[in-house]
């Protein structure tokens, strides 16, 4: 949800459908509400309901349609468009957004995403702005807090803001945390990640060391999802990927049916055909667990 030309159906179209962000640039503006059901994780079926901006649109979301929209809904992403000029007539639409979300799916999950940060020249100035929203967004209900990200087309942060919305909805994550965990430990690998095989959204992370910021897998996310789409366009799917040199060993292999694998080993002791062997072994358990 958001006004028109903040970007949602960009963010969509790049995260679910393969788009670059140049690509996006060819899209129209969103027809009433657009509804995609997007496969993940296996059997997780995410259905998307992408509402168009215009105030005839808001209108009849508001109040002719109300339940219809914003009933049985599992996560409310609403996007602010950072060069809306009117920020105040932006905040009331939220808040009639929450007022038919109390009513119809009091137990929904709200993520806001301060969209096109790109806009902001350094990162002081956009993390201010971040947490400018943060503050006026907590003190408008009582029975929404919000998780809010800074989020642009052109970086890696509508990764990182998509991996921790889909993070929260695969309902046995708790267990795939732990098996990826003694996976990690078992194979002593430095740092090992799970990504959804069509999105490439980071599901889960595991890394020896507790200081590894999770924001680098977005990166990686977001080069190999480009990398991909190069390689469909000379007709030359992605497979896999090894990078070896003096201080570590980068694996990304398929793995499960839903995901690929992403392990890093520093100690070069352990050859490059082990850690092969170790995911291999390790596919048919992780196929159990993610289906």
């Amino acid at each position: 949800m958001g006004r028109s030309g903040a970007g949602k159906t960009s963010m969509r179209s790049l995260i679910f459908s393969n788009y670059t962000a140049n690509d996006t640039r060819r899209l129209g503006a969103t027809i009433d509400v657009e509804h995609s059901t997007v496969q993940f994780m296996g059997d997780l079926n995410l259905n998307i309901w992408d509402c168009g901006g215009q105030h005839k649109y808001l209108d009849n979301y508001l109040n002719e349609q109300k339940e219809n929209i914003f009933g049985n809904v599992e996560v409310l992403i609403y996007v602010f468009d950072l060069e809306t000029a009117h920020r105040e007539g932006e905040y009331s639409l939220y808040d009639e957004c929450l007022v038919n979300l109390a009513t119809y799916s009091k137990d929904a999950k709200v993520y806001c995403l301060v969209h096109k940060m790109d806009k902001i020249p350094d990162q002081e100035s956009k993390d201010n702005m971040v947490e400018m929203y943060r503050r006026a967004l907590a003190k408008r209900s009582d029975l929404f807090k919000p998780e809010v990200f800074g989020t642009s087309i052109w970086d890696n942060t509508l990764y990182h803001a998509w991996s921790q919305i889909v993070h929260r909805l695969v309902p046995n994550m708790a267990v795939i945390e732990r098996h990826l965990r003694n996976f990690q430990r078992l194979t002593e690998a430095a740092e090992v990640v799970l990504f959804e095989r069509a999105t490439f959204l980071v599901v889960c992370q595991m890394a020896a060391d507790p200081n590894v910021q999770l924001n680098k897998y977005m990166s990686v996310s977001q080069a190999i999802k480009y990398y991909r789409n190069s390689c469909i366009q000379v007709q030359s799917p992605f497979q896999s990927l090894e990078i070896r040199n003096k201080s570590f060993s980068l694996f990304i292999e398929p793995f499960t049916k839903s995901t690929y694998i992403l392990v890093v080993t520093v100690d070069r002791e352990i050859e490059p055909a082990v850690t092969k062997a170790n995911i291999t072994t390790a596919r048919e358990h992780f196929n159990r667990l993610t289906y």
